[in-house]
């Protein structure tokens, strides 16, 4: 292309990908309807190909919803796409299969508000799961300096700090203990708003409750035939920080000192709290139609019909717990879905060509972050590599307290047999038991 452009869906949002600067020339065949088409290289999940409104415009396709076919009957077909007469096709698409992008089904509309856009503009509610900040026997409370921040990063700290002054998250503080703040670059290259929590870390007590095994996680879906996934939106921030303890995980900053009344990102038991959090809201669904992993939520069902009982039920007590979804991120009734960096079809799950892509692009550690980094990018895909801790032990070992850093062949070898290991991941079947 001469020029890139930006993609828009139909709610004009620009998709995440970016923006387009290929495209490639296809030759497309449904039945006797064939074409050649131009069409733009983007990231479109699971979907092999996307075609705009213009399509069906120039086609004019007659379409019987009830019954599932489509004619390609119309003046422009006759004349450049058809090699012989119109026929019907029938369609093997359920009514249901529906891909959300930026759209909810209509069956749920009733659900309409777990789906709100914008900021979080109130305080969520005091819960038996606030998390609560216990800190060890003999503990005193530490500060330090504040962090230099670029022009950027200050416009988004002010930014921050209003939203959530106005939406009651944070207030002015004259806690005897500070973290300061940093910030960190998303996938899509805007900044978010971190706490460096370390300091308090060390000094608190921590929370035993598991996170679930993705591999146990696995084994309940061996029947299922459909899925549907929803994200939570703002994850951490709508759990309360228990009454009390606010003052310790206050942070500062150059616009003054503030404790947090919500959860937040970097607490050392954040992920134990909001894990149990979630698991008594759905406790009863769980391994039977719902399987939750942090703030990532996958329905999943034998038949649609049932499907449909098990989503509203899942939207239902999302919306009793006032709990909020990212529409964007949310996708319905598929046979196919990407949870957790697996694809998961009926009987099968295989790594998600994107996580693999992000291990073999992986730069060479140069320090011991950078292998921790990397271990434990891998250690989520560790079934999907044979012999994998036996591979990756010379990295490990770099990790370990008081060994010099050296990085030779032995290590650099392992650190290429597991990127090739993932790459080479076969897809496998479910666990039968």
């Amino acid at each position: 292309m001469d020029k890139p452009k930006k993609l828009r869906v139909i709610d004009g949002r620009e998709i995440d990908s970016g923006v387009v600067d290929k495209y490639v020339q296809l030759e497309i065949e449904i039945f006797g309807h064939s074409e050649i088409l131009s069409a733009y290289v983007v990231n479109t999940g699971h979907n092999d190909l996307v075609l705009g409104m213009s399509w069906p415009k120039c086609h004019n396709p007659a379409i019987e919803w009830k019954k599932g076919w489509v004619t390609f009957n119309s003046e422009y077909c006759k004349d450049n796409c058809l090699h012989h007469a119109p026929q019907v096709l029938v369609g093997k698409v359920p009514d249901l299969e529906l891909k959300a992008v930026g759209l909810l089904p209509d069956i749920y509309k009733m659900y309409a508000d777990v789906f709100t856009e914008g900021e979080m503009t109130e305080l969520p509610p005091h819960r038996p799961f606030d998390i609560s900040i216990d800190l060890k026997p003999g503990a005193i409370p530490r500060h330090g300096p504040i962090y230099s921040v670029s022009v950027k990063e200050d416009e988004e700290l002010k930014k921050n700090i209003n939203n959530q002054l106005a939406a009651g998250h944070i207030r002015p503080s004259r806690s005897p203990m500070a973290s300061p703040v940093i910030f960190v670059k998303k996938k899509n290259g805007k900044l978010r708003m971190c706490i460096d929590y370390r300091k308090l870390n060390d000094m608190t007590i921590k929370n035993a409750y598991p996170l679930p095994l993705v591999k146990d996680l696995l084994i309940t879906l061996r029947k299922a035939k459909i899925f549907t996934k929803l994200d939570l939106k703002w994850g951490y921030n709508l759990v309360r920080i228990k009454e009390g303890d606010e003052w310790k995980a206050a942070f500062k900053t150059k616009y003054g000192l503030f404790k947090p009344l919500v959860m937040q990102f970097g607490l050392a038991n954040a992920p134990a709290v909001f894990m149990h959090f979630m698991n008594e809201i759905f406790r009863d669904l769980l391994g039977i139609s719902v399987v939750v992993y942090m703030d990532d939520i996958l329905i999943f069902s034998e038949t649609e019909e049932i499907h449909v009982d098990h989503v509203k039920e899942v939207l239902k007590r999302l919306k009793e717990n006032k709990l909020y979804c990212a529409m964007e991120k949310c996708t319905f009734h598929v046979t196919e879905i990407d949870y957790l960096g697996l694809i998961i079809a009926p009987g099968v799950v295989k790594v998600d060509p994107a996580k693999v892509t992000k291990a073999v692009d992986w730069d060479t550690p140069e320090n011991v972050t950078d292998i921790q980094s990397f271990i434990g990018f891998l250690n989520f895909y560790g079934d999907f590599i044979e012999g994998f801790r036996n591979i990756a032990k010379p990295l490990y070992g770099l990790t370990k307290k008081d060994v010099q850093w050296k990085w030779t062949e032995k290590e650099n070898e392992a650190f290429l047999k597991l990127k090739e290991a993932l790459r080479t991941a076969p897809v496998t079947s479910q666990p039968a038991s």
